[in-house]
């Protein structure tokens, strides 16, 4: 968490943390859903027949899930349980899926999550601010050669990139049961995708937002290979696009100012209300600054140099802090 006391400004990747947290703590097409097998390396599925001619035909490295959903009524507690990469398992944990560490469940929840993903965080985005005055700013934070740089600009500035990716690198597919939806990644040789550029007063778009970055696997991850999401200067986000497809149109992107409807609309409201009012009480109730999660049982723990910083626990200060070490101001004594 960032602090300056200017509580009139918003802090992109603060927000960026908690718009991510209760999008996917809540993705109605995995609610509540464990996750039954990974399928890795061109191995095919062993608990179900997949027939998808994407997946049986798929001429680049492929991933897939299969996820259960709960097929009993839960109750009023278990409906409200956040969806989260530390109870994706069910219980008790299967054979096939007990060697996977933390930094697998994090892509095994992520990836699927993040599936046609990039235009519903850009509305997501727009939603939370357009909860707020129309001349609210926002304060960039970025690490550009390894040396921090900052500027503050009107949160209405931001605008949406849009550009082709050609011919993906990988494809992952996702099997959601008993519902019996697929969602594919990847299958197709051109897709549109979208981002948030942030340009600074008086300049244009320097700084890109990719709030899905994840759909395409672990080259997804931003703040040297440990985030869950990117947050970078425009020109290592255009190398990074070399990881994503074997071809883009970035230097022809369409820019514009606002998105009109996405699907799940009403869902993604309620989250960036929900967003809004965690950031309103940020000063009593921190979030990790990794994964956006509230305290739940056990209080963060808090970084011991700045005392501002709140993690979940040691693993998630560590992923942090490739990012974090780049603001984190020791607080004298």
């Amino acid at each position: 968490m960032y602090f300056d006391y200017e509580e009139n400004v918003l802090d992109l990747h603060d927000v960026a943390l908690l718009l991510n947290y209760e999008r996917a703590s809540t993705e109605p097409r995995f609610r509540h859903a464990k996750l039954r097998e990974v399928a890795r390396n061109g191995a095919d599925f062993k608990t179900i027949k997949a027939l998808t001619p994407e997946w049986t035909e798929c001429p680049i490295p492929r991933t897939g899930y299969v996820f259960d959903k709960p097929r009993r009524r839960l109750s009023k507690n278990e409906g409200a349980e956040a969806d989260l990469p530390s109870n994706i398992l069910p219980t008790p944990i299967p054979a096939n899926l007990q060697n996977l560490s933390p930094q697998d469940l994090e892509l095994c929840y992520w990836q699927p999550r993040n599936h046609d993903g990039c235009f519903r965080t850009v509305a997501l985005f727009q939603h939370f601010i357009d909860l707020f005055p129309e001349f609210t700013r926002i304060r960039v934070r970025v690490v550009e050669n390894k040396k921090p740089r900052m500027y503050s600009t009107l949160a209405n500035d931001r605008l949406i990139v849009e550009m082709n990716l050609f011919q993906p690198i990988t494809m992952n597919l996702s099997c959601v049961l008993p519902d019996n939806q697929t969602y594919i990644t990847g299958c197709d040789e051109v897709s549109l995708h979208a981002v948030l550029g942030f340009p600074p007063p008086g300049g244009d778009v320097d700084v890109i937002l990719d709030l899905s970055s994840m759909q395409f696997g672990d080259v997804g991850r931003g703040f040297n290979g440990k985030g869950l999401f990117v947050l970078e200067p425009k020109s290592q986000y255009v190398s990074r696009l070399d990881k994503f497809a074997k071809g883009n149109d970035f230097s022809d992107a369409k820019e514009s100012q606002r998105i009109r409807h996405t699907p799940g609309d009403d869902w993604l409201k309620e989250a960036a209300k929900r967003t809004k009012e965690r950031w309103d009480k940020r000063s009593v109730e921190p979030w990790c600054g990794h994964c956006g999660a509230p305290a739940c049982a056990e209080p963060l723990k808090r970084c011991a140099k700045c005392h501002r910083a709140h993690y979940c626990d040691a693993a998630h200060q560590l992923a942090a802090w490739p990012f974090h070490k780049h603001f984190c101001v020791e607080v004298k004594k």
